[in-house]
């Protein structure tokens, strides 16, 4: 037993050894520790495991964090170059982590100063013995008194070094603005300036800004403003108007502070001839960063600063163009689409039209243009976008979500979302996809964390809450992820993926007529079938699941990874290998995720599964992830 156990330390010494070796490799994970040891990734998580009751992933996540420990202690370096020497790629993610693992914000750890032994780590532990004593020689009512100071006092501190270390305080919700020009066609600008407004605060760091799709629910609406910011989850709520938008621009916005209680801080007009429209916004942001007190860093500054003219008939074409394809009806996008593609011939040298063609053509074009041609249409604006407007972050957000969902680049496709993000952090598209690349690559912490920014910056959309319910179940976490579906369920009763997901839970607890329940709600087709036949089967019901495979089998115009999916759990295996090998060779969605459903669990101790994610040029599925599912 001593041996296994010396056995056992020199072996996690060994693999500390190469973790701090590949310290500032951020891509240095599960697959290439595996790599280094000599074994597969499944024996590695088996002896970690064995080891240290700790999955591989959280062991290296681990080693990070007390590395990081060690240089806040002993060198100077500040919370951000810690992060990235301990390959954190994200400031943000690594203050989380590390506030997760230690309790307490990287900020408060404080550099050794001669001969001194204290250690940060033990100050939880040490005040608790302290409380006590105090408990023994005090009344009850002052050690209680003492108690409350002391959690206020944290409080304090932990909210001033959040905002020290680059966490999100202020947040601000820009509400529809009202169309007061006397002329119902000019809509489209006012949502168009609320779309420009957004974007242009969504690239303050120090700032969370809703996106237009929660806040366009409160168009007209009656409710009280610490209701709307209730809702949204902000203190700062910005109304405005749009007075003229002919040959001048002329707005009014007006900001409220709504916590303790409602007080207006700015009310201003902008007036300003059309050309000269980006520049009444950046004015416009400035003012509303100055009045709430939002420290805008240098760079920041200097791009508010500078803002050029536009052709006044271009940008107006540009903004009905994004007014239209955002009304999500086939008839409108193609009208938008029109648009955009004039604003285009009206000036080649905008970058605007460009950005937003891109966008357009990744996330709505599939479906309503043919695949290949949106796919195709959408690089070459987002490319053309870029050579205009290296900050485009529409562009690099489509670029992203092109090259992970159609090329399956994931080098490219995380440069682009790290491109995106780091101009506009509070890009809700982009925070939502990304936390999808991760979950390709095993990593449902990063993930999760991703999709929770999305949620913090889009909190009313019902698609990204089922997303993030998905993840939830990835980390193991199926009561947090039922809870979260259902509250998608709450904001769209009529979205089919929270169903799928709470079937899915009901199946593994074993709760089989629920699963059936849950799965009936789901609309008909073969993406929804397949989630339904799963049911069937695990219930008992296997004849329900063959009739819906013999709906598809014969068919030639089916997606040949679904339908191998259902394959593999109703045991035509060779089947399922043929259906999946064409689907990834054809690059139909989703291929690239057939590691994460549970359709695929009885195929994936089969070679030729292996082999499928070496063409995908993706890792193995993480074996506690799966038993976590």
């Amino acid at each position: 037993m001593n041996r296994r156990q010396i056995s056992d330390s020199e072996f996690i010494a060994r693999l500390t050894q190469i973790i701090e070796t590949n310290l500032k490799n951020e891509k240095f994970g599960v697959s290439e520790l595996a790599r280094e040891v000599g074994t597969s990734r499944t024996n590695l998580y088996q002896k970690v495991k064995s080891s240290t009751h700790k999955s591989v992933s959280r062991f290296i996540s681990e080693v990070r964090l007390k590395k990081a420990m060690e240089l806040l202690k002993q060198t100077s370096l500040n919370v951000s170059e810690v992060a990235y020497e301990v390959g954190f790629g994200s400031p943000t993610y690594f203050i989380k982590c590390f506030h997760d693992y230690y309790g307490f914000s990287p900020g408060e750890v404080k550099p050794y100063e001669g001969d001194e032994t204290e250690k940060v780590e033990s100050k939880i532990e040490t005040s608790k013995p302290v409380l006590l004593k105090r408990r023994i020689r005090k009344p009850a009512i002052i050690s209680a008194v003492i108690i409350v100071v002391l959690i206020l006092l944290t409080i304090f501190i932990t909210k001033s070094l959040s905002s020290q270390n680059g966490k999100t305080e202020k947040s601000i919700a820009v509400l529809p603005l009202h169309n007061l020009t006397g002329n119902p066609d000019n809509d489209y600008f006012a949502d168009g300036l609320q779309d420009a407004i957004i974007g242009e605060l969504g690239q303050i760091n120090s700032l969370r800004v809703i996106s237009r799709t929660s806040t366009r629910r409160f168009r007209d609406t009656n409710l009280l403003m610490k209701d709307i910011a209730d809702q949204l989850g902000v203190n700062i709520i910005m109304e405005g108007s749009l007075i003229g938008a002919s040959d001048s621009l002329r707005v009014l916005i007006q900001l409220i502070d709504v916590l303790p209680k409602e007080r207006h801080l700015l009310a201003k007009e902008y007036d300003d001839i059309m050309k000269n429209a980006l520049s009444v916004k950046n004015k416009a942001v400035k003012d509303i960063a100055e009045t709430i007190r939002v420290k805008l860093t240098n760079s920041e500054e200097e791009k508010l600063a500078q803002a050029r003219t536009v052709n006044p008939e271009t940008y107006k074409a540009y903004l009905r163009g994004m007014y239209y394809v955002q009304q999500g009806t086939k008839e409108e996008y193609a009208t938008g689409i029109g648009y955009l593609e004039e604003a285009i011939r009206k000036d080649p040298g905008d970058p605007l039209a460009y950005a937003g063609l891109a966008l357009c053509y990744a996330t709505k074009g599939h479906g309503i243009l043919d695949a290949d041609e949106s796919f195709r249409r959408a690089v070459s604006a987002a490319e053309k976008a870029i050579k205009l407007d290296p900050n485009s972050y529409e562009a690099f957000t489509a670029l992203s979500l092109l090259y992970m969902d159609v090329d399956w680049n994931w080098e490219k496709a995380r440069e682009s979302f790290e491109h995106a993000l780091a101009v506009n952090p509070n890009n809700s598209i982009a925070q939502a996809n990304y936390a999808w690349y991760f979950v390709l690559f095993n990593d449902p912490d990063k993930a999760v964390y991703h999709g929770e920014q999305a949620i913090k910056i889009d909190p009313l959309s019902s698609v990204y809450q089922a997303w993030l319910a998905f993840l939830y179940r990835d980390l193991g976490q199926n009561d947090k992820a039922v809870a979260t579906a259902k509250h998608a369920l709450e904001l769209n009763p009529k979205l089919a993926y929270p169903w799928a997901l709470l079937s899915d839970v009901a199946v593994e607890r074993m709760q089989f007529d629920q699963a059936i329940e849950y799965a009936e709600q789901l609309p008909k087709g073969l993406y929804w079938d397949l989630s339904r036949g799963y049911a069937y089967l695990k219930a008992g019901q296997r004849d329900k699941a063959m009739l819906l495979w013999d709906q598809y089998k014969d068919k030639s115009q089916v997606n040949p990874c679904l339908l191998g999916m259902m394959a593999a759990y109703l045991g035509f295996t060779d089947r399922a290998f043929e259906l999946l090998t064409e689907a990834v060779d054809k690059k139909r969605y989703p291929a690239a995720y057939i590691g994460f459903y549970d359709y695929t669990n009885t195929i994936r101790s089969d070679s030729r599964f292996k082999d499928l994610l070496r063409k995908l040029n993706l890792p193995e599925p993480d074996p506690q992830l799966a038993a976590n599912r």
